[in-house]
């Protein structure tokens, strides 16, 4: 990681201290989080045991959780029945109940390969991957959107232009109350994925030119799955090494496959770059943990996991910090 930029220990004036505290104050009741003047690092995540959603398990690739903010609705990527990667859904009456009879949404599927679906927080608007034809690279970015939940997606869906690259591009869900989409590119096969934030001036304008985020890109790892809270001031997203090729295919430290670890970065303000990423020790396994997704009260996450043997979609409680 590059290095890392704590915010600076002196003290400023009583006067600012108070406008400060007042801020902070603001600042925790909408993200959930105490900030404390003078403080170097933020007070670290810790979870409860991870629990594999049952009612949506299969024993095919099931990745890439995002919900609305009622919980009602959990769109994902799966592996079942098609054998490729295929955009589901599944709904439930309460939040407090199991998903009902997950679907495939066959108005967006293609014989291509869809993924990372990202769902807005109304559920009116639907991004995610393909790599079907008559994009801009080789797996691009693509929306759809219906006028209410109870409407089918719209179609064809529309290539984000103003997203894509030559390259891989994968979406996640805008963060900072909708405006910034922490999305994911690399432009050869065997590069690493670096996280961008692409800004739009409100929820119905198109995207702007992707920034990259400089202070947690690393050559030799990919970062990647960005989820952004609501006040822009948290980032939790994967890591993974570099895959290294040998004649017998993919290998890293002499013949371990590489996996996923979930972390999650701070900053203080919206202008300010992110520090202090710190692994979540609670949740990683040798395995792959990747895709994290934190409910709008911020109380439980959701990430995909293969510690039972597939990649399954897992939650876990976040502890009372």
């Amino acid at each position: 990681m590059p290095p890392v930029r704590p915010p600076s220990p002196s003290a400023p004036p009583a006067g600012v201290r108070l406008a400060v505290a007042a801020v902070a104050s603001a600042l925790a009741a909408c993200s959930g989080q105490t900030l404390t003047l003078g403080n170097k690092t933020p007070p670290p995540y810790q979870f409860e045991v991870p629990q594999i959603v049952q009612e949506l398990r299969s024993d095919v690739r099931t990745d890439n959780p995002t919900l609305t903010a009622d919980l009602l609705e959990i769109y994902f990527t799966s592996e079942r029945v098609s054998g490729n990667g295929d955009l589901w859904y599944a709904r439930r009456s309460a939040r407090s109940q199991a998903f009902i009879s997950p679907q495939p949404i066959a108005e967006l599927n293609t014989a291509s390969f869809e993924t990372s679906a990202a769902i807005s927080a109304d559920g009116l608007t639907l991004w995610f991957g393909s790599d079907r034809p008559n994009g801009v690279g080789s797996t691009d970015i693509w929306v759809s959107s219906r006028a209410s939940r109870s409407d089918p997606w719209s179609t064809p869906p529309q290539n984000v232009v103003e997203l894509n690259t030559t390259g891989e591009d994968i979406p996640r869900p805008p963060g900072q109350h909708g405006l910034v989409m922490p999305l994911a590119s690399k432009d050869a096969p065997l590069a690493v994925y670096q996280t961008f934030l692409a800004a739009r001036a409100s929820s119905g304008a198109l995207f702007g030119e992707p920034v990259l985020l400089a202070e947690l890109a690393r050559p030799d790892l990919s970062t990647v799955d960005g989820f952004l809270t609501d006040d822009g001031l948290t980032l939790f997203y994967s890591r993974s090494p570099l895959q290294l090729l040998t004649d017998a295919g993919p290998v890293v430290d002499g013949g371990a496959l590489p996996t996923a670890d979930l972390f999650v970065a701070w900053r203080r303000s919206v202008n300010d770059p992110f520090s202090l990423p710190q692994p979540l020790d609670d949740l990683n396994t040798p395995g792959d943990e990747r895709d994290p997704w934190l409910t709008p009260d911020g109380s439980t996450l959701y990430f995909t996991s293969d510690r039972d043997g597939a990649l399954n979609i897992y939650t876990a409680s976040v502890r009372p910090r």
